[in-house]
C-alpha cells in the first residue's frame, strides 16, 4: 500500500504557492493529529488488509510544512495506521521538510523524526542564492538550508533529497549554476527541480504582471528558463545523479519509490484536509477547508475514473519517466493495439520527439519543454 498524508500548516504563506495551507500561529495541530487518526479509522475500515501482505510500502508526508507537526505527533498517526498495517521492513516513509529552526524541532533534534521511522527527508530549499530566496518569500537564507543539510547528515539522515527552482524572478544563469554547484557539494541523494509556475492569483502572479512598470519581479524569459533545466541536468548528471523522470534526479538507488507509483499510475491512499487520492479505480478528494475536516475527514467528493481516463493517465504519467511506457504491458492492461489506437500521434511525433527502444515508448530528452503539448495529443 501507498500512503500520502497531508499537513496543511505553514509559519506563513510563499508568495507563489496556491496549496491550501492554515498558518501555524492559529493552532489547530493537535486537533488535526485527533482528525487525522479518526480518519484512518475510517477509510481502513473499509480495506480488506489481506489484500496488501506486504504491509505500507511507502508514506509521504506532505505540506505544507510537515515538520512544524512534533516528531510525537507522528507517533500516534503511525500507531494509527499499524493497528491495520504494518509498514513493510524496507517502507520508505518521507517527510517533507523546510530548513531553520522557525519551521520545527527538527533543525536542533532531527534524529527525533527518525525514531519515529522516518527514512527519507525531502527539504524544501529552492535556491542557495538569499536575493532568489527573499523574491520567493522564503523564510531561510542560503547558510541556513547548507547547515539544515549538514545537521541532517550529522545525525544520521542517509536518504536527503532537495527542491530546486529555476525560473526564479531576478534569477540569472550563473546564480542558477551557483546552485547546482552548492546543491551537489552537500552530498545528497535526490534531487526535484522544477520551473517556477505562476499560479492564477496568487501574489506572484499580481506582482509579475506589474514589472513592466515596476521592474520588482522580472521573470527570466521562456528561453532561459529551457536552457536553465538543461544546465540543470548537465550538471547533475556530471555529478553523478541520473534523470529517471522530467523533474527529478537521483543517485543510484536514490529514485523516489513513492513518486514512481504515481507516474506507474498506481493506486495510492491519501489522508489529510484537501488531499488527493486515487483508489481502486475512482479519484477522491477530502474536503478543502480546515474546520470542516475536523468535524468530518470523510467528507470530500469522489468519482469513478472512467477506462479511458486511467488509459490516458497511464500514457501521460508513463511518458514523464525516462524509462517510458512499456507498450505491451499497457496493451494487456487495456485490451488494445497500441500503434494502431494512436497512429496519428505516432506518425505526427515518432522518431523526432517519440521514441522507441525495444519495446519501451519514451519522450526524447529535447522534446520535454514541449510535453504539454505532445502529451495532450494522446487525449481523447
Amino acid at each position: 500500500m501507498f500512503i500520502y498524508l497531508h499537513v496543511p500548516f505553514c509559519v506563513s504563506r510563499c508568495i507563489y504557492c496556491d496549496f491550501y495551507v492554515v498558518l501555524e500561529k492559529y493552532g489547530g495541530k493537535e486537533a488535526y493529529v485527533d482528525a487525522l487518526c479518526r480518519e484512518i479509522d475510517l477509510r481502513f475500515a473499509a480495506i480488506n488488509r489481506a489484500d496488501f501482505p506486504q504491509g505500507i510500502q511507502t508514506l509521504y508526508v506532505g505540506g505544507g510544512t510537515p515538520s512544524l507537526l512534533a516528531s510525537e505527533a507522528y507517533r500516534r498517526i503511525f500507531a494509527a495506521l499499524n493497528r491495520y498495517l504494518p509498514f513493510a521492513p524496507d517502507a520508505e516513509i518521507t517527510l517533507e521538510a523546510n530548513p531553520g529552526a522557525r519551521h520545527s524541532e527538527m533543525a536542533d533534534a532531527p534524529d527525533k523524526y527518525r525514531e519515529v521511522g522516518f527514512n527519507r527527508v525531502s527539504v524544501g530549499i529552492q535556491s542557495f542564492n538569499d536575493a532568489e530566496l527573499k523574491k520567493l518569500s522564503r523564510l531561510h537564507s542560503a547558510r541556513e538550508a547548507i547547515e539544515f543539510v549538514a545537521g541532517l547528515k550529522q545525525a544520521g539522515w542517509t536518504n536527503i533529497s532537495i527542491d530546486l527552482m529555476y525560473g526564479i524572478p531576478v534569477q540569472t544563469m550563473t546564480s542558477w549554476r551557483d546552485t547546482l554547484r552548492q546543491a551537489v557539494d552537500l552530498g545528497i541523494q535526490h534531487v526535484s527541480m522544477y520551473g517556477l509556475k505562476v499560479e492564477e492569483n496568487t501574489p506572484l502572479d499580481k506582482l509579475s504582471s506589474l514589472q513592466a512598470s515596476r521592474g520588482s519581479y522580472p521573470l527570466p524569459e521562456e528561453d532561459d528558463v529551457v536552457a536553465m533545466y538543461y544546465e540543470g541536468l548537465t550538471q547533475l548528471r556530471n555529478a553523478g545523479f541520473r534523470r529517471y523522470e522530467f523533474s527529478n534526479l537521483a543517485q543510484p538507488g536514490g529514485e523516489s519509490r513513492h513518486n514512481l507509483n504515481y507516474w506507474n499510475n498506481g493506486d495510492y491512499l491519501a489522508l489529510g484536509v484537501a488531499a488527493h487520492g486515487y483508489w481502486q479505480g475512482e479519484r477522491y478528494e477530502t474536503v478543502r477547508e480546515i474546520n470542516q475536516y475536523l468535524e468530518n475527514p470523510m467528507a470530500g467528493d469522489k468519482a469513478v475514473c472512467p477506462l479511458q481516463e486511467r488509459l490516458e493517465n497511464a500514457i501521460i504519467f508513463g511518458l514523464r519517466k525516462a524509462e517510458g511506457i512499456h507498450i505491451p504491458a499497457l496493451e494487456r492492461e487495456f485490451q488494445m493495439d497500441f500503434r494502431q489506437r494512436y497512429a496519428e500521434v505516432l506518425t505526427k511525433f515518432e522518431g523526432d520527439y517519440l521514441i522507441w527502444r525495444d519495446d519501451y515508448l519514451m519522450l526524447a530528452e529535447r522534446a520535454i519543454p514541449l510535453s504539454n503539448a505532445i502529451l495532450a495529443e494522446f487525449l481523447d
